[in-house]
C-alpha cells in the first residue's frame, strides 16, 4: 500500500514536470516566434533601407555624369557668344572639348553640333554624323526636335530621353539656345547640342555591376502624364521594389531596385523555424541567442555609418548630421570645411586604382588626425570629404595652416603627393546663412583652390564645371 502510494506520488511529480517543461517550452517558442516575427520585420526593414540607399547613391552618379557632360554645351555656348555668333573656332575646339569629356567622365559622344537658326552647320565628329549636315531641329516632325523646339522658345537648356538618332543608334540629346547681346539688345542665334551615345552612357554608369550584386533593376524617365518607360533593365522587380525619382535637368527619371533572391530566403525562414523548436526548451541558450543578435544588430550600425575604404564616417552620416542642422539654429562657432584631394586621377593613371583607394585612405587620416578636435570629418564622394567643426574664435587660418602642413609631411601607405584643396565659410563670417549657404560658399572657395593648384600644375582646368551631387543631402 505504502509502495503504491509513493509510487503515485512519483507519477504525478513526473507528471507536473512534465506539464511543467512543456508549458516552459511553449512559453519560449512563443517568446522565441515573437521575437523572430519581429527581427523578420527589423531585417526586412533593414533591407529595404540598404535598397533605398543603392538607389539614390546611383541616382547621384547618374546625375552627376549627365550634368557634367551637359557642362560642355555651356563651353560653346559660351564661346559662341563671346565670338559674337562667329563659328570659325569650332573646328580647333570640338576635339579639345570632345576629349574631356571622355577624360573626364568616360562617356563617349554622338557629336557636338552647332545650329544657327536651327539649322545645324557644324558637327563633330564628321564622321558618321554627315546626315546631320542640314537638320533642322525646329522641324517637330522629328524624333528629339520637340525638346530641341521648347528650348529654342524658352532660351534654356533642354535634355531629351533617349530616342533614335537619324544617323542611326540611340542617343540622348542637350539643346542649349544661344543669345547674342549687343547692350540691351537680345538676339537668339540659334541651339549648340550634344548627343550622348545611350548605350555607352549606360555601360559607364555601370548600372549592369548591380545584376553581379544579386540586385534587379529598372532606369525609367517617368512621362508628363505619371507613366514610367522603361529604358534599361536587368530581371524581374517586385511589388516591395524601392524606387527612387530624380531630377536629370528637366527630366524626370526613376530607378527601381529589388533583390533577385527576394528580400528574405525561404531558407533563413526554414533555419529560424529548426532554431526555435531546438532551444524553445532551453531557456540559457535563447539568452545566448539574444545577446548575439544584439550583437550583430550593433555591428550592422557601426558597418551603415562607417566609409568602407577609409573607416570613417560616411555619406550616409554626413546626410543625418546635415539634416539634423538643417532643422534647428545653427550654432555661432559651427564652420563648414570642404576638401578635396588633388591629384587622384593622376595617380590612378599613373600606378592604379589600388595606389589611388591607398591616398584616399591617407587623405582621410590626415584628416582626421588634424580636425578630430573640432568635430567630424566625413567622406561623400570618391576624393570628397567635409568636416562640420566647432572653432571657439577666429583660428581657421591657423587650422587650415596646420592641416596643409600635415598634409604636405604625412608619411602614410603612398609614396605619392597628399595635397588637398579646402574651402570653408564659417557662421561667425556669414550669420545669416542657412546650411545649403555655407556647403555653396565653402564648395566655391574649394573649387577656386583647385583651380589655382591645376593651373599652378600647368593643367588648365578652367572650363571644368563639377556638378554638386551632395543636393539629395541637404
Amino acid at each position: 500500500m505504502k509502495t503504491a502510494l509513493i509510487n503515485e506520488t512519483k507519477k504525478n511529480t513526473s507528471k507536473k514536470k512534465n506539464i511543467l517543461s512543456t508549458i516552459v517550452a511553449a512559453v519560449c517558442a512563443l517568446v522565441l516566434s515573437t521575437f523572430y516575427i519581429n527581427l523578420f520585420r527589423h531585417e526586412l526593414n533593414s533591407e529595404m533601407e540598404r535598397y533605398r540607399y543603392i538607389a539614390e547613391n546611383e541616382a547621384d552618379h547618374i546625375v552627376t555624369t549627365i550634368d557634367c557632360v551637359m557642362a560642355r554645351t555651356n563651353t560653346l555656348k559660351a564661346m559662341i557668344q563671346d565670338h559674337n555668333g562667329d563659328t570659325s573656332f569650332f573646328d580647333y575646339v570640338a576635339e579639345a572639348v570632345y576629349n574631356d569629356v571622355i577624360d573626364e567622365t568616360g562617356v563617349t559622344l554622338k557629336n557636338f553640333a552647332l545650329a544657327p537658326d536651327g539649322v545645324v552647320s557644324k558637327v563633330y565628329p564628321l564622321e558618321g554624323n554627315e546626315a546631320l549636315l542640314g537638320f533642322d531641329f525646329l522641324d517637330t516632325s522629328r524624333l528629339g526636335n520637340l525638346e530641341a523646339k521648347e528650348a529654342y522658345e524658352l532660351g534654356s537648356t533642354i535634355l531629351t530621353n533617349p530616342f533614335e538618332l537619324v544617323q542611326g543608334g540611340m542617343g540622348m540629346g542637350g539643346r542649349a539656345p544661344v543669345i547674342l547681346r549687343d547692350g540691351d539688345k537680345k538676339e537668339l542665334w540659334g541651339l549648340v547640342t550634344v548627343t550622348i551615345d545611350y548605350d555607352n552612357l549606360i555601360a559607364v554608369l555601370g548600372l549592369d555591376n548591380l545584376e553581379g550584386m544579386g540586385v534587379n533593376y529598372a532606369l525609367s524617365y517617368i512621362d508628363t502624364d505619371g507613366s514610367a518607360h522603361i529604358m534599361h533593365a536587368k530581371g524581374t522587380l517586385d511589388e516591395q521594389a524601392q524606387r527612387k525619382q530624380f531630377k536629370v535637368r528637366n527630366l524626370t527619371w526613376e530607378l527601381s531596385v529589388s533583390p533577385k533572391n527576394g528580400w528574405v530566403s525561404g531558407f533563413q525562414s526554414i533555419l529560424a523555424a529548426v532554431i526555435i523548436l531546438i532551444i524553445s526548451g532551453l531557456v540559457g541558450l535563447f539568452t545566448a541567442v539574444l545577446l548575439k543578435l544584439r550583437e550583430n544588430n550593433a555591428i550592422l550600425l557601426h558597418l551603415s555609418t562607417t566609409d568602407q575604404l577609409t573607416g570613417g564616417l560616411n555619406r550616409m552620416s554626413y546626410g543625418a548630421a546635415i539634416s539634423e542642422l538643417s532643422a534647428k539654429p545653427i550654432e555661432d562657432d559651427l564652420v563648414y570645411v570642404s576638401i578635396d584631394l588633388n591629384g587622384l586621377k593622376q595617380v590612378n593613371d599613373t600606378y592604379g586604382h589600388l595606389a589611388g583607394d591607398a591616398l584616399i585612405g591617407d587623405a582621410s587620416r590626415c584628416l582626421s588626425e588634424v580636425l578630430k578636435e573640432y568635430g567630424q570629418v566625413y567622406r561623400i564622394g570618391g576624393d570628397e570629404f567635409a568636416a562640420l567643426i566647432h572653432v571657439k574664435t577666429d583660428s581657421m587660418d591657423e587650422i587650415l595652416e596646420k592641416l596643409h602642413n600635415a598634409a604636405k609631411e604625412w608619411k602614410g601607405s603612398n609614396e605619392y603627393e597628399l595635397s588637398l584643396s579646402v574651402g570653408y565659410a564659417s557662421r561667425r563670417e556669414f550669420p545669416d546663412a542657412t546650411i545649403e549657404m555655407l556647403i555653396r560658399t565653402a564648395d566655391e572657395r574649394m573649387y577656386d583652390q583647385k583651380r589655382a593648384y591645376y593651373q599652378a600644375k600647368g593643367t588648365d582646368r578652367r572650363n571644368v564645371k563639377r556638378a554638386d551631387n551632395r543636393k539629395e543631402l541637404r
